[in-house]
Parts: structure tokens; C-alpha cells; sequence
């Protein structure tokens, strides 16, 4: 199965469809939650969501992309689940600025999404695969056709531009 758009009526989550996304799938889940148990648990829960919504994927982005949104969704709830509560007797100090905090990662998550899309297509395309899908620089450079220096270039450019979005939208980093 190919990570191309596909139409969503020929989208099957079989075998072997399994064994060529799950690879990329656990690579983005290790680096962002930093251990590999939990990397397969928040896995195996993006393939339980995946099966449960294939009617709804409608081949506007290709399947790794969809699997991958799926994956981000697992791991933000996960992340949120294991908050530690805190109820207001046990809190005696006034409540920080934590709910500004997580506003205010929510907005900058928002942002980043939507000036993404304004980042040139070369930029765009090295975040994308580098950043948002896990994959290791020498592969991106190889999908894209270009050394690893001029991804490296690119990847600057781009990180950078998106940096400094976020500090004119005075969101500290």
C-alpha cells in the first residue's frame, strides 16, 4: 500500500498494510513519548481508533498521514491522562498559570498547524517529514531528492520561520 492519496474506498487496514505503516508509526511515537513500552501501547491504540474509523477517512491525505493524526490525537490524551490531579484543599498556594500554559500550547499548536501551510513547499515538505512524521533526515533526504545538507538547510529555514510566527504571536519558546 502506498503512502500516496488513495481513494478512501480502496483503503484496507490488512496485514500487510500493518507491517509497512507500523515501522514509521512506532519511530514517531518513540520520539515523542521517549519510551518504547508505551510507544507500542499509544500504537496499538492509533490501530484500535484506525479500524473503528476507516469509514471516515475520506483520502484527502494519504493513509500514513491519517494513521500519523490519529497517532498525535493518542498521544496528546495520553499525556493527558497521566496529569496528576490535584484537588484545591491539597493546593493551599493561588492556581499558577498552568491552564494559561496549556492555552497557550494549544494556540501555539494551531498556529504552527496553519503556518505550515504558508512555508514553502520545499520547507513545508522537510517539517512535514522530518518533524511531524518522524522520519529520520536520511530518508527524508532521500524522499525529497537532495542531500542531507540541503535538508538540513532546508529544515532551518523552516523550523525558523515557523519560530518566529510563533514569537510575533508572543509565544514563548
Amino acid at each position: 500500500m502506498s503512502s500516496a492519496t488513495l481513494d478512501p474506498a480502496a483503503v484496507t487496514l490488512d496485514a500487510e498494510t500493518i507491517r509497512e505503516m507500523e515501522p514509521a508509526l512506532l519511530r514517531y511515537a518513540r520520539h515523542r513519548v521517549g519510551r518504547e513500552d508505551v510507544a507500542r501501547d499509544v500504537v496499538q491504540e492509533t490501530w484500535v481508533a484506525a479500524f473503528g474509523g476507516i469509514s471516515s477517512f475520506a483520502g484527502r491525505s494519504s493513509l500514513k498521514t491519517w494513521l500519523v493524526s490519529i497517532l498525535r490525537r493518542k498521544i496528546v490524551d495520553m499525556h493527558r491522562r497521566s496529569r496528576p490531579q490535584v484537588s484545591f484543599e491539597e493546593h493551599h498556594t493561588p492556581p499558577s498559570d498552568l491552564r494559561r500554559e496549556r492555552l497557550d500550547d494549544e494556540a501555539a499548536l494551531e498556529l504552527v498547524h496553519a503556518e505550515l501551510d504558508a512555508l514553502p513547499r520545499r520547507e513545508r515538505e522537510a517539517v512535514e517529514l522530518v518533524d511531524v512524521h518522524g522520519v529520520d533526515r536520511d530518508e527524508a533526504a532521500d524522499r525529497m531528492g537532495v542531500s542531507r545538507g540541503a535538508l538540513r538547510v532546508m529544515l532551518h529555514r523552516g523550523r525558523a520561520r515557523l519560530r518566529a510566527k510563533l514569537e510575533d504571536a508572543s509565544f514563548e519558546l
